[in-house]
């Protein structure tokens, strides 16, 4: 069933979508029917797994959200009854405060699995994978495994970015290796993530922490969505010897390790899941099953990776990336800018990361509801690691409860107003 609704609304940036912008929006509602089919497309990769990875079921609560109204379709009610039954489905519109994407939320009590239908691949096995992926998050906390956000800052340089495309073609050979062969292929990839950990502070613990955040849950993804373990390994081999470099590495790497490393561990480490902890290292994992191989240098098996052509295609895109890099420190560090507390709940694209190399990181888009209000980011907002500001562009306007600037938007909470900081023309927001 379809019906036509229009909603005035603040709408909710999407990840991968960017942020979105508030007024009035006539949207088609999510289809019942397109609702029922991912409903029963998510428990059949439930029941195909059937709690064999981590001894759980994935099939729970799930919301389906337009994010351009927050028009939701369930497949359980709520416990306070804002959704309302409908041929066998639940409906309604969510309250704003509710941040909309692809993520685990905590609502009324319960814990979501929360899906935007238009992101959903169309195709059978990619679909799949999403649906076991996103399940996954909500089982996490009950598995002990909700590991630290820590950014990777580090993987948006030149040779953050070369020896992280090594340590993958080295794990894409040994996922298609055996015996001997195999275990070689593991000692130079775990030798290039040694190398490139050695070179920036801090590298090994975001590292581990991001693919046990990130890595696990696209594992178990490709684990139930493919149809038997040869093929989740040529998947997980093809995405680590041809990855995605137009995008950030900053926080999405973990999609592309955490699978590979997933399935070598199985093959080697059987057990390794139920001992598994939100403070693991797979690579420490996988490295214990190299009792007495010799491991080689870093720098003298590059070559046989093919480091010399990965080299000159980061060089290219970083040099490409220093325009947009400079253009935001000129917005967001040296001019005038407007500093908030923190943005308490949020949502970002995770491919588009910059870092300017400062230990802050610029979100290009990015959604946040706080107790100071509303913000929606269409062109850059920096966030420090633990997320306790953010700071955009200069308001042209600090007048009445709507802020406005470059490439972003601010609807204050009561009682909150910008006030002059310590910078000329700079603001932060005062309560």
């Amino acid at each position: 069933m379809s019906r036509q609704r229009c909603f005035a609304s603040v709408l909710v940036s999407a990840v991968g979508l960017g942020a979105l912008v508030p007024g009035a929006i006539c949207a088609q509602p999510i289809d019942v029917a397109q609702a029922k089919t991912i409903f029963a497309d998510a428990q059949a990769a439930s029941d195909k797994d059937a709690g064999r990875l981590w001894g759980k079921r994935l099939y729970g609560k799930i919301l389906l959200v337009d994010p351009e109204t927050g028009f939701a379709v369930s497949n359980g009610a709520d416990a306070q009854g804002v959704l309302h039954p409908n041929n066998g489905v639940f409906e309604g519109t969510l309250p704003k405060e509710v941040i909309i994407s692809n993520a685990p939320t905590e609502w009324e009590g319960a814990r979501w699995t929360m899906l935007m239908p238009q992101t959903i691949p169309d195709d059978r096995i990619d679909r799949a994978v999403t649906l076991a992926h996103e399940m996954f998050h909500r089982i996490q906390p009950g598995l002990h495994l909700m590991a630290d956000d820590m950014p990777c800052l580090h993987l948006d340089t030149v040779e953050g970015r070369v020896w992280m495309q090594l340590e993958w073609r080295a794990l894409a050979a040994a996922l298609i290796e055996s015996g001997p062969a195999q275990t070689a292929a593991i000692g130079d990839a775990l030798a290039f993530r040694a190398y490139r950990q050695s070179q920036f502070a801090g590298a090994q613990k975001a590292e581990a922490s991001q693919e046990i955040a990130e890595g696990v849950p696209e594992f178990t993804g490709v684990m139930t969505g493919e149809p038997d373990v040869q093929a989740a390994r040529w998947r997980a081999a093809g995405k680590l010897a041809h990855p995605d470099t137009t995008i950030s590495f900053v926080r999405s790497f973990a999609y592309t390790s955490g699978p590979g490393y997933g399935l070598l561990l199985d093959e080697r480490l059987p057990g390794w899941r139920s001992r598994l902890n939100a403070q693991s290292d797979l690579a420490a994992l996988l490295a214990s099953t190299l009792a007495g191989h010799r491991q080689g240098s870093a720098e003298a098996r590059a070559p046989f990776y093919g480091a010399s052509e990965i080299r000159m295609m980061e060089a290219d895109r970083a040099a490409k990336a220093e325009t947009e890099k400079a253009r935001y420190r000129a917005l967001l560090v040296t001019g005038p800018t407007l500093t908030t507390p923190g943005p308490g709940n949020f949502s970002f694209n995770p491919s588009a990361l910059i870092s300017l190399g400062d230990g802050y990181t610029v979100y290009p888009t990015f959604h946040a509801v706080a107790a100071w209000g509303t913000l929606d980011v269409k062109d850059g907002v920096r966030v420090p690691t633990d997320f306790s500001s953010t700071t955009l562009a200069a308001p042209t306007d600090t007048k009445g409860s709507h802020l406005e600037g470059p490439g972003w938007k601010i609807e204050l909470a009561p009682g909150w107003s910008a006030i002059p900081g310590a910078k000329p023309g700079s603001f932060t927001l005062s309560h």
